[in-house]
């Protein structure tokens, strides 16, 4: 399992500016509603979606510098914090 402080952390660099406001549609942090159709997807294509980008989201947040393990922590901990 990812360390939830990693994934904390992650988040907050890479995909809080989006995720915290709702910029271009990002389900923001918390809304349950709106990560409940891609929860149900499965985290393994969150993850690819978080990867490689989707939509206005770009691939690892706009970081490429991130690890994949990074970016799936973060996916955890956005998912977690959403239920």
């Amino acid at each position: 399992p990812a360390d939830p402080a990693a994934g904390r952390q992650t988040y907050q660099q890479a995909c809080a500016f989006c995720h915290d406001k709702g910029v271009a549609g990002a389900p923001k942090l918390g809304d349950a509603a709106a990560w409940s159709a891609r929860t149900a997807q499965g985290k393994e294509t969150l993850y690819a979606s978080a990867l490689h980008g989707k939509g206005a989201m770009p691939a690892k947040g706009g970081n490429p510098s991130l690890s994949d393990d990074a970016v799936k922590a973060a996916v955890d901990f956005l998912v977690a914090g959403s239920r």
